[in-house]
């Protein structure tokens, strides 16, 4: 396996810092609307119909949905860049084999290698029965 040097581990921490404060500016962004959207509604004198609570509703839900995505990946980051010179960043989690700088630069929180991923989202389908990436 190849060792990364210095400079490709300084690469790699450097898309993970900012992956990290891009993921907490648009948790804080999200939040923002949240409050925002509960403001006007509060506010709001007239409460609209039951479809228009609906749809409030519902962009509530994706509201909710977004920010638990990018909570789960901003914890990927952060526990990556705990890591990041402590274990070899570019072994596959699953079979040991390399994971090449390119996909680690695209892709700074893999931990597996391309096969091992396909394979595991194959295996690891979600709810909608499609495998997620």
């Amino acid at each position: 396996m190849t060792k990364l040097t210095l400079r490709d581990l300084e690469l790699i921490e450097n898309k993970l810092r900012k992956r990290q404060q891009d993921l907490l500016e648009e948790i804080q962004s999200e939040l923002d609307e949240r409050e925002n959207q509960q403001l006007s509604a509060i506010m709001g004198n007239d409460p609209g119909d039951d479809g228009d609570l609906s749809l409030a509703d519902a962009l509530a839900d994706l509201n909710v949905i977004r920010v638990d995505r990018q909570i789960n990946e901003l914890r990927e980051v952060e526990a990556r860049l705990l890591h990041i010179n402590k274990v070899n960043v570019n072994e596959c989690a699953d079979c040991g084999k390399e994971i090449g700088l390119q996909r680690l630069l695209v892709y700074p929180t893999a931990v597996r290698c391309i096969s091992c991923q396909e394979r595991y989202e194959h295996t690891h389908v979600q709810g909608n029965g499609h495998p997620s990436l």
